[in-house]
């Protein structure tokens, strides 16, 4: 039973998070790193998660401060109520692109693996769809889903890394190599994408039950991520060497198939984890609609009950952009331009703007009351 209080658990947030962020960028991560980096792949995806990890404490911190608002109340308090709303605009299209190039690259990888003979449209509606029902009543079905479905997706991910790791033959990772700065500057870059639903701590304030103790929860499921896709990579390093993985297509699946257990209901773990991943798209799917919603409602000042007439208009906005790009490579390629730059104004440069205003501010109180 939902208490249809419209919040979540501190467990259930960590529970999303963690499909959140394994969505399609995690599939090819690797190979790109390995690319740009070469053995320093590993070390470069360390890196920039612990960088993830620390932008995390400063958009958590934010709904510590004013636990029932949004970044549309932030940024009007900061920039006065035009340019405030502009920016929550500005916030809300970074949410749509990310959600429109997530549908596509999810419903081409399906389509070449799965459903070869699917319409792409059909396959596009019917992802948004379902993703627009999961969401309609609120986020607190969709957190109880996640939260059910961890113990059966990641603790079997974790015993496949291991299992990976015993079949592992020549240590193609030595002689260690540190990262070069070019690279590493590089490699970060394409690290975000697998961090891009840190946007939606923005507006994840109003709906947790406990958000003064959120820092830490999501502190410690970006260090989780940081810590399964530091070892996919090394592991993916090791098996197959940095020229070998860099020519990978997905190499996070494709690694999986070194495994066999004989004896079990299913022979090939490589496909579990495609499956697994199916979830974590669907999901962020999901949220991407209803936290776009929700900077809608805030930005119209209207109560939550209009958020599902917004859903309205978003399904089909997503629909439209994901059918935009001409194929896979195409919406891959974008993604990797675009993104880094603006998921950088958005999840860094603003919040620490807004949190520095804020401190100013709070500081000029105390001199004048002193």
């Amino acid at each position: 039973m939902f208490s249809d209080n419209h919040k979540i658990s501190l467990r259930q947030m960590q529970a999303l998070f963690c499909f959140y962020f394994l969505g399609t960028a995690s599939l090819f991560l690797p190979a790109e790193l390995a690319e740009g980096s070469g053995r320093a792949c590993w070390l470069v995806m360390l890196i920039g998660g612990l960088l993830a990890a620390f932008f995390s404490l400063v958009l958590t911190l934010l709904g510590k401060k004013e636990p029932t608002w949004t970044v549309v109340e932030w940024l009007r308090n900061t920039f006065g109520g035009v340019l405030g709303s502009v920016l929550a605009v500005f916030i809300a299209g970074k949410i749509a692109v990310d959600a429109m190039l997530e549908v596509r690259i999810f419903t081409e990888i399906l389509r070449s693996t799965m459903l070869p003979h699917t319409p792409l449209w059909l396959m596009v509606g019917t992802l948004l769809a379902l993703s627009a029902f999961g969401v309609a009543r609120g986020i607190e079905g969709q957190a109880r889903g996640a939260e059910i479905l961890f113990f059966f997706v990641f603790p079997p991910f974790v015993l496949l890394l291991f299992a990976v790791a015993l079949t592992a033959g020549e240590a193609y990772f030595l002689p260690v190599q540190l990262p070069k700065l070019d690279g590493l500057r590089w490699g970060v870059a394409y690290v975000q994408p697998l961090f891009q639903a840190m946007i939606f701590l923005l507006f994840l304030p109003p709906f947790l039950e406990k958000p003064e103790k959120g820092q830490k929860s999501l502190f410690a499921v970006c260090l989780l991520t940081t810590f399964l896709m530091t070892a996919a990579t090394f592991l993916c390093l090791t098996v197959y060497g940095a020229e070998s993985l860099s020519h990978k297509i997905f190499p996070t699946v494709q690694v999986m198939e070194r495994v066999r257990f004989s004896g079990i209901f299913l022979g090939r773990q490589d496909i579990l984890l495609l499956w697994f991943w199916m979830v974590s798209a669907f999901l962020y799917v999901s949220g991407a609609l209803f936290f776009g919603s929700v900077c809608c409602v805030r930005l119209c000042r209207q109560t939550g009950q209009g958020r599902r007439y917004w859903l309205l208009l978003w399904v089909p906005l997503l629909f439209i952009g994901a059918m935009i790009p001409q194929d896979l490579a195409a919406a891959y390629d974008f993604r990797n331009k675009i993104q880094p730059i603006f998921s950088a104004l958005t999840t860094a440069l603003l919040p620490l703007l807004v949190l520095g205003v804020r401190i100013v501010k709070e500081r000029g109180k105390r001199r004048e009351t002193a």
